[in-house]
């Protein structure tokens, strides 16, 4: 009987080395939050005039608006999806959507994140904002799939 810890013992190390020859990474943010209520921000410090005297915090990820801190990198596999794939989602065909494969050891469990893909033969960055679940493949913790939105219309 094959078991879930005979499976990820078999598949890990073959997909731990099939990682790096694929050559991309996926640098995983979690979202930064706006608190729902508006009293629980502090107070504006206003000048005389109402103006704003506290300048707006600063954003942590200049790179990266609207994340958080970096949770870590990971090596993945992203591609964007065709036209037929991506009608076949019922997508909007003016958004590019993608989907990825993420190394298993990715904390990829909580939703409100960020997903920076970079490397093999994309030629910059591009940031991608999960549409759904990122799902456990199998529920066996070997690797993580996702469906992605482009975020500013970016396709490779």
């Amino acid at each position: 009987m094959l078991t879930t810890a005979r499976l990820q013992n078999v598949t890990r190390p073959v997909l731990d080395r099939i990682y790096p020859g694929l050559g991309q990474t996926v640098e995983v943010f979690r979202a930064q939050v706006r608190p729902a209520d508006p009293g629980a921000l502090p107070p504006p410090e206003l000048d005389e005039s109402g103006m704003p005297v506290t300048a707006p915090p600063a954003d942590p990820t200049t790179t990266t608006p609207g994340a958080g801190p970096s949770l870590g990198s990971w090596p993945c596999i992203a591609y964007q999806l065709d036209a037929q794939d991506h009608a076949s989602l019922g997508g909007d065909t003016a958004l590019p959507l993608w989907e990825g494969v993420i190394h298993w050891d990715a904390p990829l469990h909580e939703p409100g994140l960020i997903l920076v893909i970079s490397g093999g033969e994309l030629p910059g960055p591009v940031t991608l904002r999960p549409i759904g679940d990122i799902v456990d493949e199998g529920t066996q913790r070997v690797a993580w799939s996702f469906t992605a939105r482009a975020t500013e219309g970016r396709s490779a």
